[in-house]
């Protein structure tokens, strides 16, 4: 996994990366505009979220203490009456 550019407008995306090998820092943009991201995270990483809602939100379900020792995905969000989820793959609602 190298990053990604993630855009849902009127729609959906699910971005798992469950089985995602991650061995540096990575970038993740995602926007959501009248719509939502579910992105499912790998174990064995740092999230760190950034985001700016307009009448959305992000949601981070993810509880873990920041390691230096291992990589961190960034994820930039911007929402627009849409949101980001960001959870472990075996989260239930």
């Amino acid at each position: 996994f190298k990053g990604a550019n993630v855009d849902a407008i009127f729609g959906g995306v699910e971005l798992d990366l469950s089985e995602s090998i991650i061995k540096h820092d990575q970038i993740i943009n995602a926007s959501a505009i009248f719509g939502g991201i579910d992105i499912k995270a790998p174990k064995g990483v740092n999230i760190k979220v950034k985001s700016t809602p307009i009448f959305g939100g992000v949601s981070n379900k993810l509880k873990n203490d920041y390691n230096e020792s291992i990589p961190t995905i960034y994820i930039n969000a911007f929402c627009l009456f849409g949101g980001v989820d960001v959870k472990w793959p075996h989260y239930k609602k």
